[in-house]
């Protein structure tokens, strides 16, 4: 069966007046049907940049200058707009990190649920309002027919991002990207939408690239992991092989800085430094300035991506 999204060689860049930012180089990542695929790294390491390049959303200055985005085959670079609206937000849907910059403040939620149900599935105003009220509740909002009339200043932070993902998931995509998706949320409302997923993704065979920063749900709910650091996967493997055995030290050093890695009144262990200046050409390892077993092969050789055993990546020198 072929995958539902097969990226290659991704590239975007931001042409800036102090220079150019290398947000993402050289990505590719594959998604099966029904699968959950977490693409993990801290702020500045170009995950939310390579989500809006995979929906071409990319804001400029930016612009995608190299790769493929297949979805079913389709490369999704080379649509014209038109097909592409028709495909973003119908059979590929985006759940935003800051949903006050995505919900339009001069619409009520009804209006905004319901406009892609109205302009992906022709449905009426009567009948896409009704729609909008089942997928509000399923997304855990109280009272959802009263919400239809709010507009997103009326609603809470974690009412707003329920609005997103209801928003997302209306038109039952068969790819969802989240980012974030439950970061305003408390742990209980964070469940509901988790498992609110995992019904769809059943039911439908959806696949979802989810971008988080919590390994916790990483853990749960991802069947493979991606590790992203200075716009480059640096290490991707089945989600349990990953935890059990990593390989790449910023890999290693992400999950030593999980709570429960750390022994009772010891401080947790964190990555030390920050990541690199991306509008600088980096040599060697982006990673060297942070890495405890940096030699000097590592400061002027780039590592490519190599297969250190069945359906795991690395991207390091010193691997095996």
């Amino acid at each position: 069966m072929a995958p539902l999204l097969e990226i290659q060689g991704l590239t975007t860049r931001f042409d800036l007046p102090t220079g150019v930012l290398r947000a993402v180089e050289g990505v590719d990542l594959t998604l099966e049907p029904g699968e959950t695929l977490a693409l993990v790294g801290e702020s500045g390491c170009g995950k939310s940049i390579t989500a809006a390049s995979i929906m071409r959303l990319v804001p400029p200055p930016g612009r995608i200058v190299a790769g493929s985005v297949l979805f079913k085959g389709v490369d999704l670079l080379r649509l014209p707009e038109d097909q592409m609206r028709d495909i973003r937000g119908n059979r590929i849907a985006m759940v935003f990190q800051d949903p006050m910059t995505s919900l339009n403040p001069v619409f009520t939620i009804g209006n905004q649920v319901a406009e892609g149900l109205r302009i992906h599935r022709g449905l009426s105003q009567r009948v896409a309002e009704a729609e909008a009220v089942e997928i509000l509740s399923l997304v855990g909002i109280p009272a959802p027919r009263e919400r239809l009339r709010d507009y997103p200043h009326q609603l809470s932070g974690g009412m707003r991002q329920r609005v997103m993902i209801a928003m997302a998931l209306a038109c039952r995509p068969e790819l969802v990207i989240a980012d974030e998706p439950t970061t305003a949320l408390d742990v209980t409302i964070q469940a509901q939408i988790l498992e609110l997923l995992d019904r769809l993704m059943a039911e439908t065979r959806m696949g979802l690239i989810l971008i988080t920063h919590n390994l916790g749900i990483v853990a749960e709910r991802a069947q493979r992991t991606a590790i992203m650091y200075a716009g480059q996967i640096v290490e991707q493997a089945p989600t349990a092989e990953l935890f059990e055995n990593p390989l790449h030290p910023y890999t290693r050093g992400l999950l030593a800085s999980l709570p429960e890695s750390a022994e009772p009144g010891q401080k947790l262990a964190t990555v030390a430094g920050s990541v690199p200046d991306l509008k600088q050409e980096l040599a060697g390892c982006p990673f060297k300035e942070r890495c405890p077993i940096c030699d000097e092969a590592c400061a002027t050789h780039k590592p490519g991506m190599k297969e250190a055993g069945p359906h795991h990546l690395v991207r390091c020198l010193k691997a095996p």
